[in-house]
């Protein structure tokens, strides 16, 4: 999934619409009105309130919609309806790019030691002496993409290390709670 699906309160779902659809059924619907409600069912599709049949069947009800009655039926059901549901958890923004990070460095890996068994294949058969290590250009030259990738994901974070590199986020968390609740805590209080 990509960015977190924000929380609408339903009647500013309803306001972005040129005219009311549950006030002002009669209007045409605009290509902007359509828009909104394409927005809706996406966001709900994300959220797993749709599966992929109906969030198809819905978009195509939605884009064939001629007049703004066509469009409620087909997502008030999935508009928020207060705030009892709460927000939608948050979704790392960062998660694309770590795919295609975690991509890249697996796919450089992998080039390197298919590179490195060939130059053995083809070194230990003329006697093992000293030998031109020529995989290092291949391994250089690709691992500059994966180096920007790592870069862009850590300006990106805004220099944060990521827990998934490994680094240690927990210990730190523990230290900040522990210090919060002494500065919560009242000084008669023991």
């Amino acid at each position: 999934m990509s960015q977190p699906v924000p929380y609408q309160q339903p009647e500013a779902v309803w306001a972005r619409f040129s005219a009311d659809p549950r006030t002002s059924p009669a209007l045409r619907a605009s290509d902007a009105d359509r828009d909104v409600a394409v927005g809706v069912l996406n966001a709900a599709f994300e959220d797993g309130r749709l599966d992929t049949l109906e969030h198809a069947e819905r978009l195509e009800r939605v884009l064939a919609a001629k007049t703004l009655a066509d469009l409620p039926p087909l997502i008030a059901d999935v508009v928020v309806s207060g705030p009892a549901a709460g927000p939608a958890p948050a979704r790392s923004s960062h998660r694309p790019m770590r795919r295609v990070r975690n991509a890249a460095f697996v796919c450089w890996v992998a080039l390197a030691a298919l590179v490195n068994v060939i130059w053995a294949a083809t070194w230990l058969p003329s006697g093992g002496g000293p030998a031109y290590y020529w995989p290092i250009w291949s391994m250089i030259g690709t691992f500059v993409p994966v180096l920007v990738f790592f870069l862009i994901d850590l300006i990106q974070s805004g220099g944060r290390p990521h827990p998934d590199l490994g680094h240690d986020t927990g210990g730190r968390r523990a230290l900040e709670s522990d210090r919060q609740r002494r500065e919560r805590r009242r000084p008669g209080d023991r």
